[in-house]
């Protein structure tokens, strides 16, 4: 009677294994299951928020067209604030999700790509770009840090620093030697930290040497710095002059009662009345996923626009300007 129940007792163990591992193996199956479906679902909503995004890229596009087509027409190629491609953290709300979007010009900044452009006097640039730094509170050492970063050759200027310099930091990198593609970079300079990349972002760029600063668009700080002859009373008389409207051309600059004297030392930085440089920050929302898309756009003498780059992920206007990550 004892064997029998102790071969019943041990059946009972063996069905009750059995079933734990029935049950394990179905647990395991669910997750997997209920992990696979949230993947493809996250994967499919950030194909949407992309799509979203490109539409979006589209349609800043098609604004600077056709705000070419209307200088066309106006037999005035000129652009301005009041202009329709001038979009200021717009949002669109779409089916499930809303685009955010704005649009800048990057010709109404600093151009850093400047500061080794030997052809263009790099020393003139260097101390508008001092005195962007002083009005700043920034340490103008940074100048020659920039400048070392993006010169071809491997000498160090008296406070900047090359490849010696970098490959003793942590973590070592190397100097780009190259012109600057996106203002990311300056987060790998010597001297630029986040207090003073958060104050310089906004009003820097990075584009070909052969950009202008387009005067109806330029910020403040920028005409501050574009002479030591211009006084704060002279950028703000040029900021009402321009008004909504903007100057048709140069000439207009120079008439200007405040400036009759100063208008040599204006010319002697490359300005221009129309811009062919903008960028689209791009916040995508579809449900839960939100896509970060930064696109700059290159808009040629017939008005036609190409995409010159792309940044994916939030940049430093979603985190600087709006606090993001």
């Amino acid at each position: 009677m004892k064997s029998v129940n102790r071969q019943s007792g041990i059946a009972l163990i063996y069905v009750l294994l059995i079933f734990a591992m029935i049950t394990l193996m179905a647990s395991q199956m669910v997750t997997s299951l209920w992990l696979h479906t949230e993947k493809n679902a996250r994967y499919l909503e950030r194909i949407q928020a992309r799509h979203y995004a490109m539409g979006a890229e589209q349609y800043v596009a098609l604004l600077l067209e056709q705000d070419a087509e209307d200088d066309k027409k106006k037999k005035k190629v000129m652009d301005h604030e009041s202009e329709r491609w001038n979009v200021q953290e717009v949002g669109y709300a779409v089916d499930q999700g809303e685009i955010e979007l704005l649009i800048v010009d990057e010709t109404s900044r600093f151009n850093l790509n400047w500061l080794a452009a030997e052809a263009l006097d790099g020393q003139k640039f260097d101390a508008m770009f001092q005195k962007m730094l002083q009005n700043l509170g920034l340490d103008v050492q940074i100048t020659s840090a920039i400048k070392d970063w993006i010169d071809a050759d491997q000498e160090p200027t008296e406070t900047g620093g090359e490849d010696n310099n970098y490959l003793v930091m942590e973590p070592p990198r190397r100097t780009a030697d190259a012109p600057i593609a996106s203002l990311s970079e300056l987060r790998l300079i010597q001297g630029i930290g986040s207090y003073e990349f958060d104050l310089l972002a906004p009003l820097v760029t990075a584009l070909p040497n052969s950009s202008k600063i387009n005067v109806n668009t330029a910020l403040p700080e920028v005409m501050r710095a574009l002479s030591d002859k211009l006084t704060e009373g002279d950028v703000a008389t040029i900021i009402d002059a321009r008004s909504a409207e903007g100057f048709a051309k140069l000439e207009d600059l120079a008439k200007l009662p405040a400036l009759k004297d100063k208008t040599a030392a204006i010319k002697e930085v490359p300005l221009d009345v129309a811009s062919n440089y903008f960028t689209a920050y791009i916040k995508a929302t579809y449900r839960d996923t939100t896509f970060y898309l930064r696109t700059l756009l290159y808009r040629n003498a017939e008005g036609q626009v190409q995409i010159a780059g792309r940044e994916i992920g939030p940049n430093d206007y979603w985190v600087t300007a709006k606090k993001e990550s």
